[in-house]
């Protein structure tokens, strides 16, 4: 019985974790891809108008851009094999540190107008788990908060360890989401008019932070942001007991 419950549990994250890859790619992967085509066309028509320097930023993004969209096709073969039972979640030792800086740099391509302050009560700290994965779930948090706070307004991270987990906490700024919403907003595509997501979106990025961080026993929350107003999401991580035997 023990053995059938176990197997049931991993069929279960397989499950989470193959949802969430691909609705990040579905996601995800016009951006790179828009990228790109806007560079090129730039380099064809200005050709002799552009600086060496624009020239190279130029290459830069597309080069960038195009590794980013091959990480997505990766994700994409990857969610093939997890269909068929062939996919492990990689984990490896991962520094909180580099998750998260990771994130917010990548957030500062796409919304540079962007503050965020972050505190860390465990600096150092160690994660085992798919840094790319978490890195996703955190990076979609971060836009979410990004987008619906005010113009100016800091996105505030915190983490701390909790007893046996580690927790990551992103607060904004904004108007907030309605205790009744709070679930509702991680459903795949579900869209409310009001709160952190009243501008609208797929709302499929949180509904894809959740099935990662699921994918790693892990579980993400709404509570009420502690500055006066916004939201507070909270990610909880399970650190591995001192001594457990640590599979791949």
């Amino acid at each position: 019985m023990a053995r059938e419950l176990e197997a049931e549990r991993l069929r279960s994250d397989m499950e989470r974790l193959r949802s969430a890859l691909l609705a990040s790619v579905s996601h995800d992967l016009k951006s790179p891809l828009a990228a790109m085509m806007g560079c090129a066309e730039s380099l064809q028509l200005l050709d002799g108008q552009l600086s060496g320097e624009d020239r190279r930023e130029l290459l830069d993004t597309i080069l960038r851009e195009s590794r980013r969209l091959e990480s997505y096709i990766q994700n994409l073969l990857d969610m093939t094999r997890l269909g068929h039972g062939k996919l492990r979640i990689e984990r490896d030792w991962v520094p909180l540190d580099e998750i998260i800086g990771s994130a917010v740099k990548r957030l500062k391509r796409y919304l540079p107008e962007t503050r965020v302050d972050y505190h860390s009560a465990c600096p150092g700290q160690l994660l085992w788990v798919h840094g790319a994965l978490v890195e996703q779930a955190i990076f979609n948090i971060l836009e979410n908060a990004a987008r619906f706070s005010p113009a100016g307004a800091p996105v505030r991270i915190d983490t701390e360890v909790d007893g046996g987990d580690c927790v990551i906490a992103v607060e904004d700024r904004g108007p907030g989401i309605p205790a009744p919403l709070r679930e509702q907003v991680f459903d795949m595509f579900y869209v409310v008019n009001e709160g952190d997501r009243r501008q609208g979106g797929t709302g499929m990025g949180l509904a894809i932070c959740r099935g990662m961080i699921a994918a790693h026993g892990g579980s993400v929350h709404i509570e009420d942001g502690r500055a006066g107003g916004g939201a507070r999401l909270v990610v909880r991580l399970p650190l591995p007991a001192t001594g457990q035997e640590l599979a791949p």
